[in-house]
């Protein structure tokens, strides 16, 4: 009896060890995944920002050299900027999703226009627009301004005003419907013409990595950058599937904090006021 409860206790023994090692094992793991995501964040954000410094200064002299040029050369110009702004959309975007995934987003409040950030974003998208003879219509019931941060709408609006120049049909018109809901909401809605999202679930087309629009593997960056500004926001997304339509809605809180600055379109180069704003 007494050796039965020796081997028993041996068992046990081995037992234990056997889960204590297992144990550090896993926490070692643990440990290396973490510090792995940290490398893989660091890295993304170096990246991201030594490429958009050299990316805005090209953007800004794209313009001088369409000013000198002749008309020959005006195509190759237009391919240059078109190439351009679909780079620096693409940083922005892995900007936006690196300083996320950091937990270092920072958030700036300022009155902004909605109407003027359509405009800049439809001015960034114009060769996607004019590729596919794509008309943009804006319908706006929200006349005043909103406290918001500016770049942050902007970049939201941009995905969604771009993800309908890619997935619409040509020869169609995007509608942007802007209106409160409720007392403190906030809705933009985007709508485009043509085929539903080729997915099984709806909260695929939010995923990065996972499958695009079409069904085909993708990075799916854009999307879940809408997804998790507006989740920071405390705001929403989702999509519903009309007659050969798909609209993107966005329900965002209306802020009731003052704030004081004026935001120029999304330029993160704020006044006060004007009468302190040198004139260039």
């Amino acid at each position: 009896m007494a050796q039965i409860i020796e081997n028993r206790a041996e068992i046990c023994n081995d037992i234990c060890g056997e889960v204590a090692f297992l144990s550090r094992k896993v926490l070692d793991l643990n440990k290396q995944i973490i510090d792995s995501e940290k490398a893989k964040t660091r890295f993304l954000s170096l990246i991201a920002n030594e490429l958009n410094n050299p990316m805005t200064a090209l953007l800004g002299l794209i313009p001088h050299l369409a000013k000198q040029s002749t008309q020959p050369r005006q195509d190759l110009i237009d391919t240059i900027e078109d190439e351009a702004l679909h780079l620096d959309f693409h940083i922005q975007n892995l900007v936006a999703a690196t300083e996320i995934e950091s937990g270092e987003l920072e958030i700036s409040y300022s009155l902004v226009n909605l109407e003027d950030l359509i405009k800049e974003v439809s001015k960034s998208l114009k060769f996607r627009m004019i590729e596919k003879n794509i008309k943009l219509k804006v319908d706006n019931h929200l006349k005043q301004r909103v406290v918001a941060d500016a770049q942050k709408l902007h970049l939201i609006l941009k995905n969604l005003i771009a993800n309908a120049c890619v997935y619409g049909d040509a020869d169609t018109t995007i509608e942007v419907t802007i209106e409160q809901k409720d007392e403190n909401k906030l809705n933009i809605s985007v709508k485009n013409y043509g085929k539903e999202p080729n997915v099984k679930h709806k909260a695929q087309v939010f995923t990065r990595f996972a499958h695009d629009l079409k069904g085909i593997h993708g990075l799916g960056v854009g999307l879940s950058v809408v997804r998790e500004l507006c989740e920071r926001f405390d705001g929403k997304i989702d999509y519903v599937v009309g007659d050969n339509t798909v609209t993107f809605v966005v329900v965002l809180p209306l802020e009731t904090k003052s704030a004081d600055f004026e935001a120029y379109g999304s330029n993160e180069f704020l006044f006060e006021s004007f009468d302190n704003a040198l004139e260039l």
